[in-house]
């Protein structure tokens, strides 16, 4: 379970169990009680926030250096995903196709001859063009 998740059910959780003591308490008990669920939603709604700016951060940054990398190459992915050394799969996988949407990359399908059984196969090279 992705920590995303779970910091949205917690914060379901703190709220829904938090809100139900509120109606049944008296005196300042209600404030008190309204007050703490309001800043759990608050903490878990800013480490959440906190996380997915370091995502993007770290997306971004293995986009940038895929660009670098593809700058003067035609590749396929897995090529890519060897080149970047320590980096986890699906990171490479959402910065790659981030760039393709974005237009930075692009792609196409090419044939080739497999030397092994010398079939005809397909297969999804990226490239960054470069101005002329």
């Amino acid at each position: 379970m992705a920590i995303e998740t779970f910091l949205a059910i917690a914060s379901f959780a703190i709220s829904i169990g938090g809100l139900i003591p509120v109606f049944f308490f008296k005196n300042h008990r209600k404030e008190i009680a309204l007050v703490v669920v309001i800043a759990l939603l608050i903490a878990t709604t800013g480490v959440a926030m906190y996380q997915h700016y370091q995502h993007n951060q770290l997306i971004n940054r293995v986009e940038k250096e895929i660009i670098v990398k593809l700058s003067y190459n035609a590749w396929t992915f897995d090529q890519v995903y060897q080149e970047l050394h320590y980096v986890p799969f699906p990171v490479v996988n959402e910065a790659l196709f981030h760039a393709v949407d974005k237009g930075v990359i692009s792609h196409r399908v090419i044939e080739f001859r497999n030397s092994i059984d010398n079939s005809m196969q397909l297969v999804r090279i990226y490239y960054v063009e470069l101005p002329q």
